[in-house]
């Protein structure tokens, strides 16, 4: 049973997004190594202010360039699009889990790149913002 000062930093956390804003600047700092990480995230940390004001560039380990590399890798034989359920892996190993479950063309089983790429995209943002867009 969580004592009342053990719920109010549980609310905290998850109010704040803490605990994914240390995620996304620890896997900054795993990829890109830096031999100042002190001063990467001091730079990391204004990137998000800077993003959080202008609702542009949040910071994040893949661009578009990746997320159309999955695409492909998905779709070898380059035909344009990719199952639902290829999507749904996808998203969840990208961990993309606020992407639409249901994008556009999945009543057919067909997402297009196009709409694979948006719904990423705008999940990764999401993911790296680490703060409440409200």
């Amino acid at each position: 049973m969580a004592v009342p000062r053990q719920e109010e930093a549980q609310e905290y956390l998850e109010k704040q997004r803490l605990m994914e804003l240390f995620d996304n600047i620890t896997a900054q700092l795993v990829f890109h190594r830096p031999d100042n990480p002190k001063a990467f995230m001091i730079d990391y940390m204004e990137k998000l202010k800077e993003a959080r004001t202008t609702q542009l560039d949040f910071p994040c380990l893949f661009d578009e360039s990746n997320i159309e590399s999955v695409f492909g890798m998905l779709d070898p034989t380059k035909k344009g699009f990719i199952t639902l359920d290829q999507y749904k892996q996808a998203i969840e190993t990208l961990g993309c889990g606020s992407a639409d479950p249901e994008p556009a063309g999945a009543d057919i089983d067909r997402i297009t790149q196009e709409s694979f790429t948006r719904e990423v995209k705008v999940a990764l943002k999401k993911a790296s913002a680490t703060f409440d867009q409200a």
